[in-house]
């Protein structure tokens, strides 16, 4: 029974990268690394004009990383979406932080955010857009 439960942690989905097309990578770059504070651990330059970088969610041992990219019009994976704003919230992206109260001095004056948000189960939401009009969630779960 044990080697059969070893097999299947060999098996499972262990972590995550979320993709994150954008239209003007530099200042979608700025936005993950300047204003949310995210590290660079990867920057690239592909051909035709692919460009971009991962970026790793906390501390260094995170496994939580987004990747953040733009693709030329004539690149064969080009898709016309990837030059416009994100025009809904079906998907946003959640970031987990201790301090919901940092977050929220310190992105005044800096990004616009609205919040924090008592949500009904105890959690405390602050709500930002990219600059490609992602909805960024920055919560702090109830103590």
């Amino acid at each position: 029974m044990e080697n059969k439960e070893n097999k299947m942690d060999q098996d499972r989905l262990s972590e995550v990268k979320t993709v994150i097309r954008t239209k003007d990578f530099k200042v979608s770059k700025k936005f993950y690394s300047e204003i949310l504070g995210l590290k660079i651990v990867e920057e690239y330059n592909g051909e035709k004009g692919v460009q971009g970088c991962i970026l790793r969610i906390g501390k260094s041992n995170s496994s939580s990383f987004i990747e953040i990219s733009a693709i030329n019009s004539d690149h064969y994976y080009f898709d016309s979406s990837f030059d416009k704003n994100i025009e809904n919230d079906k998907i946003d992206l959640q970031i987990k932080t201790n301090s919901i109260d940092y977050w929220t001095n310190y992105l005044k004056g800096k990004w616009k955010a609205r919040g924090p948000v008592d949500r009904p189960w105890g959690s405390r939401y602050l709500y930002l857009r990219d600059p490609d009009g992602l909805q960024i969630i920055i919560y702090q779960e109830q103590r």
